[in-house]
């Protein structure tokens, strides 16, 4: 036995539901689409995943509410940066050119046990440059992206010989030569080929950093695990390099690094807000004749 359901989204399919319904069907030389139009660009997946679709909009512009804005401007903290090194001296009051001990990672956390690179024998430790703590020199302006559009959204997905459930879309076929819509596909709908959506956001940009204050505290150790301490020199700023005698026949071997005072400066922004810049790219118009009501139906073999 064979049974028909139907499901009508219009007054007029509603009422023609039944064994008379006749649903137009186009023909092989129509171009027939599945046309589906939405007021958000959430198009949908064609019948069968097919991917030689269309995709098209109308009247498409940024959303009226954010009044061409992208977000309100803002600006990152300037932050402090501890040490990343010092200088070992082989002479007293750091009078040769030393070497460069790198403290790579000492900061991540800060605090933590560093071993020194390289290795520093007590023989060749008189003194020691301390390289002070910095603040970032500029503050990281927020970034944003354009807000969304309204106006109507299409997808013409191909026409697969059948009404589909599950697909929310129209029958459509192209108009006649003469731009009239023939009976049965008489919902006409335009739509531009949508390219791309060009728009982006006017650039925030801050002010010098102000304020603030970086204070580290480096602890030098004689051996890799940080336990046995040399020197503890405490307060430096961010003014310029320190000059520290060391314990004589004492190796460098590990470093912990500190902050005493981690207060970040502060950056005002240039503008107060970033605004949409450019538009969208649109294609060809291009015209559907539909019918006039969206029908979605099955047959049943029971």
């Amino acid at each position: 036995m064979r049974s028909t359901s139907c499901f009508a989204f219009s007054m007029a399919a509603l009422l023609g539901c039944g064994e008379d319904l006749e649903i137009p069907r186009p023909r092989t030389d129509d171009n027939p689409v599945l046309l589906w139009i939405g007021d958000t660009p959430d198009f949908p997946i064609c019948p069968e995943g097919r991917l030689d679709y269309w995709d098209g909009w109308a009247d498409v512009r940024t959303d009226p509410q954010y009044q061409n804005e992208c977000g309100t401007c803002a600006c990152s903290p300037a932050e402090c940066v501890l040490p990343d090194s010092v200088k070992a001296h082989e002479a007293p009051l750091c009078a040769d050119e030393g070497v460069k001990v790198n403290l790579a990672g000492a900061a991540d956390p800060p605090g933590h046990c560093v071993k020194a690179s390289p290795l520093v024998p007590g023989d060749a430790f008189a003194s020691v440059t301390i390289k002070p703590p910095t603040m970032a020199p500029a503050c990281k302006p927020s970034e944003h992206t354009p807000p969304p559009l309204t106006g109507s959204f299409a997808r013409a997905c191909p026409w697969t010989g059948e009404y589909r459930t599950g697909f929310d879309g129209l029958v459509c076929i192209a108009p006649e030569h003469d731009g009239s819509c023939r009976p049965g596909f008489s919902a006409r709908f335009e739509f531009q080929e949508k390219s791309r959506d060009a728009r982006t956001c006017t650039p925030c940009e801050c002010g010098a950093p102000v304020g603030g204050s970086c204070v580290a505290d480096v602890l030098l150790f004689s051996d890799t695990t940080c336990l046995d301490m040399l020197i503890s020199i405490n307060g430096i700023g961010t003014e310029e390099k320190i000059c520290y005698g060391a314990p004589a026949d004492s190796p460098l071997a590990g470093v912990r690094v500190v902050f005493a005072r981690d207060e970040p400066g502060t950056c005002t922004p240039m503008a107060t807000v970033s605004m949409v810049d450019a538009t969208i790219e649109s294609g060809e118009t291009r015209t559907f004749c539909c019918s006039s009501a969206e029908i979605i139906y099955g047959n049943v073999d029971n």
